[in-house]
């Protein structure tokens, strides 16, 4: 689970974003992966199923979707759903099953055309 901290991700998308993975947190453990241009891979940590946790800001650079790509392909993940206002050019191909998940606005006009699934949350 990759979360897009950039600077353009607002913090209302970013609250969205977390009341949907306390929900999955209610049925799976996941691991948190949270992004700008680079991995904080000192901020990557595993959120176990049954938990509830507030927003987290982290980072607030630009964005580049190499880095949560790379970081999913270099370890042994199943899947790869990343969490963005999908506003920087397409990723290299990933190795597990990647899925987006944003707003309506940035889902129905992404920055970059995809074969993925795209997932439109809306607080």
């Amino acid at each position: 689970m990759s979360i897009d901290q950039s600077g353009s991700v607002s913090d209302e998308m970013l609250a969205a974003f977390y009341s949907e993975l306390n929900k999955l947190a209610d049925v799976a453990t996941f691991t948190v992966i949270p992004f700008d241009t680079q991995v904080a891979e000192d901020k990557v940590y595993v959120w176990k199923k049954g938990e509830k946790r507030k927003r987290e800001r982290v980072l607030y650079g630009g964005t580049c979707f190499n880095a949560p790509t790379e970081f999913v392909n270099k370890g042994k993940y199943d899947g790869h759903i990343c969490l963005t206002d999908m506003c920087a050019p397409k990723p290299k191909p990933s190795k597990c099953p990647r899925m987006w998940m944003t707003d309506s606005r940035n889902g129905s006009n992404p920055y970059f055309k995809t074969n993925e699934r795209i997932v439109i949350v809306d607080k």
